[in-house]
């Protein structure tokens, strides 16, 4: 299964996808690999939703993900 087809905001931040493709490579179990997509592809839609570029959001941007 492709990952941004289950989480299509995976595919609109390219860094994100890299990082799962890396973990991919180095053999972790598909069931790791999508337990970490999930996380991130909700990671990445809170950013979007509140308009957090992912890469340089600030511990306070991360609590409100935390809290939601």
């Amino acid at each position: 299964m492709v990952l941004e087809e289950k989480w299509p905001v995976l595919g609109r931040h390219e860094r994100a996808a890299e990082w799962l493709r890396i973990w991919t490579d180095l053999g972790r179990a598909p069931r790791t690999i999508d337990a970490y997509a999930r996380g991130l592809a909700e990671y990445l839609q809170v950013c979007e939703r509140e308009g957090v570029d992912p890469v340089t959001a600030s511990r306070a941007h991360i609590a409100v993900f935390v809290g939601s």
